[in-house]
């Protein structure tokens, strides 16, 4: 389910993600969420951008870019009481980590999309908060 078109690696690494059960899908989603909340998803692929330099032309993708504040902070609040999920790193989905790492800034927003996509297809997010319209926002920043 692709809203446009996506690099082959992209649809490997979404369909590996959704191959995990829910448990690790929705873990390995949060480690996304986590990096696109602080910043992490930018287009030098710096780990802390707020430290560099004024002068250096960053193009830094976050939930404010799409006017989402605290969006992650919901999505992690649902799960933590409806799934009592805590953040731990297993085993299941450790080895997807490098590969969305090693993807382009419009790959890692691609992902982003997806996840978005996979989220609400599975029925993972609050009432209130709808995966497409989230997609949607982000294809439009």
């Amino acid at each position: 389910m692709y809203l446009r078109n996506t690099s082959n690696e992209v649809k490997d690494l979404i369909k590996k993600v959704n191959d995990l059960d829910d448990k690790n899908k929705m873990k390995f989603i949060i480690y996304i969420l986590d990096l696109w909340d602080k910043n992490q998803i930018n287009s030098l692929n710096e780990t802390n951008p707020n430290l560099l330099d004024d002068s250096i032309d960053i193009n830094i993708f976050n939930p404010s870019s799409i006017g989402e504040y605290y969006l992650v902070n919901q999505i992690k609040e649902y799960w933590n009481i409806k799934y009592n999920l805590y953040q731990l790193y297993l085993k299941e989905y450790k080895g997807l980590i490098p590969l969305f790492e090693k993807l382009s800034f419009k790959e890692k927003i691609d992902v982003l999309i997806e996840l978005f996509l996979l989220m609400e297809h599975d029925e993972l997010l609050p009432d209130d908060i709808d995966g497409y319209n989230i997609a949607m926002l982000i294809i439009k920043y």
